[in-house]
């Protein structure tokens, strides 16, 4: 009887200690947001917003909206481990005067594996208030771009 309690109180004990999942909806829901503005001025002000932070601009797809960049990889002095970050962005026109766009920053450490090379772990990063920051410098870049534009 005290083993089956011994077992039972561990598997909450690990379940407890496990991170809560978003679903994908929820995830969604954090990582998309829309803009009033023109395509082109959603996608060059999101260029401008990720170099401004400074990332890499790796791959872009205007006709598809897809941009991809990524940060180099940082060394921590306490640590000495290795992380790089990533961002992948898609930007497409909903209707006359909006766009949609959903931006997901992976978090990667890279990992030595001595005489096996290399390896990199990679997560996704929710944190709201990271997005919501970048989604306010687009917001001011499309701003300024459209009252330029007239």
């Amino acid at each position: 009887m005290k083993r089956i309690l011994l077992v039972s109180m561990l598997g909450m004990f690990l379940c407890g200690c496990a991170g809560a999942q978003l679903s994908s909806i929820q995830r969604r829901n954090i990582e998309a947001k829309q803009f009033e503005g023109s395509f082109d001025n959603a996608f060059k002000a999101t260029l401008a917003v990720l170099q401004d932070r400074g990332f890499m601009v790796k791959h872009t797809d205007y006709s598809a909206g897809v941009i991809q960049a990524e940060t180099g990889v940082k060394r921590s002095f306490w640590t000495g481990r290795e992380t790089k970050f990533t961002v992948s962005v898609t930007i497409e026109q909903f209707g006359e005067n909006v766009v949609k766009e959903r931006i997901t920053f992976l978090k990667g450490r890279v990992v030595d594996a001595g005489q096996y090379g290399r390896s990199e772990n990679s997560n996704i990063i929710e944190d709201p208030t990271l997005l919501q920051e970048i989604y306010n410098e687009i917001q001011k870049e499309i701003f300024v771009r459209q009252n330029l534009n007239k």
